[in-house]
């Protein structure tokens, strides 16, 4: 049984706030909410020869499986192992091998600075950005990175850092300004 499961990418129910595996009855409703809307709108598009109603329905179900990716990382401590997945419509795919949870020290969520080239003929052009990376510090101060969030999600960051080390009774270091701060969760 997986104990903790966190979405990090940028999905419809991320964005509403809900977390499958608590909110099951919430998510079937926003489901079959969505279902009956289409099909409404279908209907009402033949029936009234409403080609904007049908546009509409057609076009929102083609795009419902892209509403729906998600792509995450899943946490069993009492195992002490952690994967990464991606999954449709509750559906997981691509699913990596169990690695190994190490003897967590410490959580650190810091900016990193990013180069980007793209070849322009003989030269190269290098843009900049940033992200934010979640790691994992064991007790030889070895770092483990979890995931990367983009750069204009920090709240986001921040709260899949807490509920991390909530999780893992390990205080996190908040490294995303040049003060870093630790917040202890124990």
């Amino acid at each position: 049984m997986i104990d903790l499961k966190i979405i990090f990418d940028k999905t419809l129910f991320k964005m509403l706030n809900v977390i499958y595996d608590r909110n099951s009855k919430a998510v079937l409703i926003f489901f079959a909410a969505l279902c009956l809307l289409i099909i409404f709108l279908i209907s009402y598009g033949l029936y009234y020869d409403s080609k904007l109603c049908f546009v509409i329905a057609i076009s929102s179900f083609i795009n419902l499986p892209f509403l729906l990716i998600e792509k995450g990382i899943e946490i069993d401590k009492h195992k002490n192992k952690y994967r990464f997945y991606h999954s449709i419509f509750g559906l997981k795919f691509n699913i990596k091998n169990w690695y190994m949870l190490p003897n967590v020290e410490y959580i650190s969520l810091y900016k990193a600075k990013k180069i980007r080239e793209a070849p322009m003929g003989v030269n190269y052009n290098y843009s900049y950005f940033y992200i934010y990376e979640l790691n994992l510090f064991d007790e030889n101060n070895k770092h483990y990175m979890l995931f990367q969030i983009d750069f204009n999600y920090l709240n986001h960051a921040l709260f899949c850092s807490k509920q991390i080390s909530n999780y893992l009774n390990v205080p996190v270091v908040d490294a995303t300004t040049h003060e870093h701060k630790w917040t202890n969760t124990l």
